[in-house]
């Protein structure tokens, strides 16, 4: 017995021996099972289809290469390094996979790509497929490749572990922790590129000088923008100056200097490959600088003239100055330009325009000089009819009267400031503005004046304006009182900060759309109402001129023209019940001689007391929406008057 168990043994060895020194296993690490894949965990299909090949892997039960049952360690693993599949970086592939599933559950899977081919697959974004995931019958789950991810061959290593005491898969498993799982390898090729930036064409070098030279290339599709360098030597840079234009000019120079111009195209993130230019050799250094031939000046009114010069072979630049000196200055503005706009002029004055050549970056030609005289200033009329309107606590409406004169258009400044602009303002044609993101409560100044021509305008007109309070309050405290068949009086509490109130007396319940009546004190009285007939009172603060506040609204109900008299027979004492018939809320009125310490009893027609009232501001009121339809008595009664109406409940 202990011969033939020697001999198994040396079987296993010698088998594991042959499985550790193949050479497609050589430099990763060994994966080891406490007992194989025998008991679950056997990873029997697996395939992955990619752009141009792919992975199908068919196999059949167990892939132990020393069996299972025999530790302390037995190896499950199948190489497959020879099956490949070509994957694109940035892009998803749909894996899948089947395994055997234990008695205990589903086992974990797990796939790894060495991209950096270091040999090992524990690098950072070398797990795919979003982590372990459970192998449950044929599972579809997706891996991708990182945008970022080195073109060539890398490994692929799909793990299965069956072992229950096992829940984290590891890409290179050991006996003394995975009881049984499977592990298989296989080749995939990244190529290609999530994005096709394609290089420049038609790279041409033009107007070259001893100090300069223009680059220019045709516009490629889909080009976000391009990179490109002059350099003494052929070969590209690792990265150049940016640009979105496909012409530039490259300088300075050196004379007599050999260069190669440089151009790539940016496609987002990515660029393509360099595209450099034949040799160009820069002009010798120039010894002498012609001056321009020709000097004159255009469109010349009070404050502004244009100078225009004849173009010189050679120049890399040129100088120019406006003066009332005929002497040239040291130096003057530089510009690639043959022409300059000088503004700011004195009306009605003689000036001098200098301009000189550049032919390097030391070497000048002679100033040339002509002299020429603005224009007397013309008449530009004054803003009329400055207005600042539908003024909120951040904005207003500035608006003026169109000058039909002479004018080209109009500037205007918003400020805080009463004096007048030392500078120009904001330019418009239109006869008004809308500031916005004012301060509340602020007092502004809008300074608007006329532009007759360059440097030609009229003296600023101002109007202030100040913004609205940041809040206005509503009133409180509003009641309807001394209430007859056609009047009736309204007071209330102004708030805090509130000039005035606007108030509105209507048969609608909702907010009025109208502005109101304005009153400066805290009552009104209304009248020309209709008897027996229900009013709404709206009342709001008015804290400035378009600062209000929100409506605040009540009810009230006029009398009726008559009601029962009782034998008293006082004829100037009346009692009104309004509305008649009724609903909910039963108001009894009172005019004419009353006592102060009126009261009213309602009772039912049978005479039973229902409810009794003081009467308070002539009214009593009643709530009657709980009681029954029909017919109800209501009876004043005071120290010298009674009287009786009779109260219909629907």
């Amino acid at each position: 017995m202990k011969k033939c168990t020697s001999r198994i043994f040396k079987l296993v060895t010698v088998l594991t021996l042959a499985f550790f020194t193949s050479p497609a296993f050589a430099q990763y690490c060994t994966p080891e099972y406490f007992q194989g894949c025998a008991l679950g965990g056997a990873l029997e299909d697996f395939s992955l289809t990619g752009v141009s090949s792919s992975i199908s892997d068919l196999s059949t039960g167990c892939s132990s290469a020393t069996g299972s049952g025999f530790p302390p360690a037995t190896i499950a693993y199948l190489d497959h390094t020879s099956m490949v599949v070509t994957l694109n970086p940035a892009s998803t592939y749909t894996v899948v996979a089947r395994a055997t599933i234990v008695v205990s559950g589903a086992p974990n899977g797990q796939i790894f790509i060495d991209f950096n081919n270091n040999f090992s697959f524990a690098d950072p974004g070398e797990s795919v497929g979003g982590g372990v995931f459970n192998i449950i019958g044929s599972t579809n789950f997706p891996i991708t490749i990182p945008s970022g991810a080195a073109s060539g061959p890398h490994r692929l290593r799909i793990v299965v572990s069956g072992s229950e005491t096992y829940p984290a898969v590891s890409p290179c498993p050991t006996s003394l922790v995975a009881l049984n799982g499977e592990t298989h390898d296989y080749t995939v090729n990244i190529t290609g590129s999530t994005t096709t930036c394609a290089p420049v064409t038609g790279l041409t070098v033009s107007s070259i000088t001893s100090g300069s030279a223009n680059v220019s290339w045709t516009a490629v599709t889909g080009a976000t923008g391009y990179e490109w360098a002059v350099t003494t030597s052929a070969t590209p840079p690792a990265s150049g100056t940016a640009t979105t234009a496909t012409s530039v000019t490259a300088s300075p120079l050196t004379a007599s200097t050999t260069y190669y111009a440089h151009v790539r195209t940016q496609c987002g993130t990515s660029f393509s490959t360099w595209v450099t230019s034949t040799a160009f050799t820069t002009l010798a250094a120039p010894t002498t600088c012609d001056t321009t031939t020709s000097l004159t000046m255009s469109s010349i009114t009070s404050g502004s003239a244009i100078l225009n010069w004849t173009a010189v072979t050679g120049a890399i630049g040129y100088e120019w100055s406006v003066s009332t000196s005929a002497t040239p200055p040291a130096s003057g503005t530089a510009t690639t330009l043959t022409t300059a706009t000088a503004s700011g002029l004195t009306a009605t004055t003689t000036y001098y325009a200098h301009v000189r050549v550049k032919c390097s970056a030391t070497l000048f030609s002679a100033w040339i000089t002509r002299s020429f005289s603005t224009t007397a200033a013309s008449t530009c009329p004054a803003i009329t009819g400055l207005t600042a309107s539908a003024i909120t606590g951040t904005s207003a409406t500035v608006s003026w009267t169109a000058v039909t004169s002479g004018s080209l258009g109009y500037q205007y400044v918003i400020n805080n400031t009463v004096t007048a602009p030392t500078g120009s303002g904001t330019n418009t044609t239109a006869t008004s503005t809308s500031p916005t993101g004012l301060t509340a409560g602020t007092t502004y100044y809008a300074h608007v004046r006329d532009s007759c021509g360059v440097g030609n305008f009229s003296p600023w007109n101002t109007i202030p304006f100040t913004t609205l309070s940041s809040t206005c309050n509503a009133v409180t405290g509003l009641t309807a009182s001394a209430i007859t068949a056609s009047s009736a009086t309204l007071n209330w509490t102004m708030a805090t900060g509130a000039v005035a109130a606007k108030y509105v007396v209507d048969n609608i319940p909702a907010d009025p759309t109208i502005s109101g009546t304005l009153s400066t004190t805290s009552t009104a009285a209304i009248s020309g109402l209709s008897a027996s007939t229900t009013y709404y009172a709206h009342v709001r603060d008015s804290c400035g001129a378009a600062a209000l506040s929100a409506w605040v609204t009540i009810p009230f109900t006029t009398l009726a023209t008559v009601g029962i008299a009782d034998a008293d027979g006082n004829a100037s004492f009346n009692v009104m019940a309004f509305p008649n018939p009724v609903k909910g809320i039963l108001t009894i009125g009172v005019s004419g001689n009353a006592d102060n310490n009126g009261i009213v009893i309602l009772a039912d027609i049978t005479g039973k007391v229902i409810a009794t009232a003081q009467v308070t501001g002539n009214t009593a009121i009643f709530d009657m929406n709980a009681l029954p339809a029909g017919l109800y008595i209501a009876k004043y009664t005071d120290a010298s008057n009674t009287r009786t109406i009779r109260v219909s409940k629907q």
